[in-house]
């Protein structure tokens, strides 16, 4: 059997939740894995809460956290490590000029979260946990260094403002409007030249595999350069229409009911794991 990489993405593609990872998708990449294909979780999340899905998986292979501006291995020192921050100063600029439009703007340096508020129930949003510090306050005098991420929270209204002013007023970095939840305008910041598609390339040609034998699995508005650099893409049926039609493969089936993980088992000739 052919061996391929598979760059999967995690929310709404192989997880419904922050932590709805599946025993059945757990098994099933395990066995992928074993059979000698390269699984590379690829997921706009930080590290410390994709870590737990590449250990439940058992996976030694390069990991790409922030829509590819960071890319290592954490089960191989050797392998380079890239890591490319948006500039702090372009981040203090918008929080200025935007601050009367939003109510919480956070930035994520690493594991470090950096927030103008508390508040516990934006934790799940923020990935805050054990293994990240939050400092709280304004960010003119908290925040010290370039970030690998910001999301700012807009007041009803407010959000296409936000993002069209720095779409319009910066040349390295430009934003879109996701919902989460209550949440219905929150505008991500993000480096124009980086994402899953420049980091799977990278992490491709590293591990030696053409487009040919690429799987890209995924389903939002952030995945649309990674669809690029696959020749079979998969997209499960909750997926944003516009990523649909750049899918090779759109799935009947739901990431709530492991749609990705079964078509992979029967696409790659493995069977399901034992007791299922």
């Amino acid at each position: 059997m052919e061996k391929y990489l598979i760059a999967v993405d995690l929310d709404g593609t192989i997880m419904p939740n922050l932590y709805g990872l599946s025993d059945f998708n757990i098994e099933a990449f395990k066995k992928i894995a074993k059979n000698g294909h390269s699984i590379i979780i690829t997921t706009g999340r930080p590290f410390r809460s994709s870590f737990f899905v590449y250990k439940k998986f058992e996976l030694l292979t390069p990991l790409i956290n922030y829509n590819g501006q960071l890319i290592h291995n954490p089960r191989d020192y050797r392998y380079e490590v890239i890591s490319k921050k948006i500039p702090k100063e372009e981040i203090l600029d918008i929080y200025h000029k935007m601050m009367d439009k939003f109510t919480v703007c956070f930035c994520e340096d690493d594991d470090d979260i950096y927030s103008n508020v508390d508040d516990e129930y934006l934790y799940p949003l923020m990935h805050h946990s054990f293994m990240s510090t939050l400092y709280v306050g304004d960010l003119d005098k908290i925040l010290k260094d370039d970030v690998h991420g910001t999301l700012i929270l807009a007041k009803e209204g407010y959000g296409k403002e936000i993002e069209d002013y720095i779409n319009n007023n910066f040349s390295d970095i430009g934003a879109r409007i996701w919902t989460y939840g209550v949440y219905k305008e929150i505008v991500e910041i993000y480096l124009k030249n980086i994402n899953k598609g420049t980091a799977i390339k990278k992490v491709r040609e590293d591990l030696g595999f053409d487009k040919a034998h690429t799987i890209i699995c995924g389903d939002s508005i952030n995945d649309f350069e990674f669809f690029e650099e696959g020749d079979i893409r998969i997209a499960p049926k909750n997926a944003d229409e516009n990523i649909k039609k750049l899918a090779t493969v759109v799935l009947d089936d739901t990431c709530e009911n492991d749609a990705i993980a079964k078509y992979l088992l029967k696409f790659l000739k493995i069977g399901e794991p034992d007791g299922n």
